[in-house]
């Protein structure tokens, strides 16, 4: 994985949102091999599907989660107060820092698009919760147009808050005309082929897979065949690599097996379904929507939760 030139292509997996929602992702991070790609710790892609999204209030810590539909609407609700569809170039941002909730629900039609998770640093992890919702401006890079959501990438930036060094993208394809993008060198990048293959450098990646490249590359050339009237997708994310262990279960990141162990019982607490926790106010409850009621934590794990190197 640590060869500077290579491109390691990992194929995603099957992941459950959960027994209420009928929809299925594509698992990409985190996978054997491939935990995180700088802050990025989750990476789901998903559709287009018909069937609605529907999850109902659940918690977050420690994190920012990211929506970024290229089809569909998605009605977003938090504990803030949030209540917001989120359309194809917007990107929806909810720091949990300390903790919030949310609702996810998708409006009738086909739904498209990814899911990010990045882990808070240190410093940054017991931030104040907040919400972002940010339209972007495509530019154009030669044949292609270029959607930068988080961070600076090619020839575009996103005012869009993070706290870790980090970039993510949407590229669409038009021609066979290679994009070469300047590279920090101490970042890691991974390429999400959507619509069809896209060659990153030298290796072809195919339809809903993810090319990995390494830190140490001053350049990325990207090139999918696209016809006259076609237009190829790809994501493009990256960031520095993270440089803290991080433990990752459920819906929380934290430094510890028992950090995670507080925040499940504490949740669980909140909404009644367990006795227990010593905070059981600390997630602030979303409105219900269509009064469903929120998502129960799954049994901690027979073993201790193992940090992500």
């Amino acid at each position: 994985m640590g060869a500077v030139n290579k491109v390691v292509v990992k194929q995603p997996y099957r992941a459950s949102l959960g027994a209420a929602s009928p929809t299925q992702v594509g698992r990409l991070i985190p996978q054997r091999g491939l935990v995180m790609i700088g802050g990025w710790c989750l990476f789901d892609h998903f559709g287009p599907d018909a069937r609605p999204l529907r999850i109902a209030g659940h918690p977050h810590t420690g994190l920012q989660t990211l929506t970024w539909l290229f089809e569909g609407e998605l009605r977003h609700r938090d504990s803030l107060g949030t209540d917001e569809l989120i359309h194809p170039g917007e990107v929806g941002l909810l720091t949990a820092g300390w903790g919030a909730t949310q609702t996810e629900y998708s409006t009738p039609g086909p739904l498209h698009g990814i899911q990010l998770w990045a882990a808070l640093p240190a410093d940054a992890r017991f931030t104040a919760p907040h919400f972002e919702l940010f339209a972007t401006e495509p530019v154009r890079m030669g044949d292609h147009e270029l959607a930068v959501f988080i961070g600076e990438f090619g020839d575009a930036e996103s005012p869009v808050e993070v706290y870790s060094p980090l970039c993510a993208a949407e590229i669409r394809f038009t021609t066979d005309d290679p994009l070469i993008i300047d590279l920090p060198k101490s970042w890691e990048f991974g390429v999400l082929a959507d619509t069809g293959t896209v060659q990153v450098n030298d290796t072809k990646v195919s339809a809903g897979s993810l090319g990995y490249v390494a830190a140490g590359q001053q350049k990325l050339r990207l090139q999918a065949h696209a016809n006259a009237g076609e237009v190829v997708r790809a994501v493009v994310i990256g960031g520095e690599p993270f440089g803290e262990d991080i433990v990752g279960w459920w819906n929380f990141v934290g430094r510890s097996h028992e950090e995670i162990m507080a925040w499940r019982a504490n949740w669980q607490a909140g909404i009644g379904a367990e006795a227990g926790g010593d905070n059981p106010n600390n997630f602030p409850m979303t409105r219900r929507t269509d009064d469903e009621n929120e998502i129960e934590a799954p049994p901690m794990p027979p073993v201790r939760l193992r940090p992500r190197r």
